[in-house]
């Protein structure tokens, strides 16, 4: 599983809204620092908050990328979020189809990918 630029890994980030999460995939693709972004509208979130049990409906997003991106994600994400402090989880990538590790790893390389080559 391990490529060039570190292994794939996961990484989970709520927001308040769908739209806001968007921003926030949009420019992570576009910038190289995920190769996909998976929004699900409609989270539930009970936790607490300064002294407080909180309940609020939120989004979430699912960003695949490689450990070698992690540290520009991050603070892409912290740039662009409006909580003070946002979730980011990193989950490693046990296993997986080769295929589409190998499309991850390419998605956020640094360099041209292969399937956009010589065209």
């Amino acid at each position: 599983m391990s490529q060039e630029g570190g292994p794939v890994v996961v990484v989970l980030t709520t927001g308040p809204d769908r739209e806001t999460l968007m921003e926030i995939g949009r420019k992570v693709v576009e910038d190289r620092l995920a190769a996909c972004v998976n929004i699900l509208d409609g989270v539930l979130s009970v936790y607490r908050w300064q002294g407080r049990i909180e309940e609020e409906p939120e989004a979430l997003a699912i960003l695949k990328t490689s450990e070698a991106r992690l540290s520009e994600l991050e603070d892409v994400v912290r740039k662009l979020h409006p909580y003070s402090e946002p979730e980011f989880l990193v989950l490693p990538v046990s296993s997986g189809s080769t295929g589409y590790l190998a499309w991850v790893m390419d998605s956020v390389s640094e360099e041209l990918p292969k399937q956009e080559r010589g065209r």
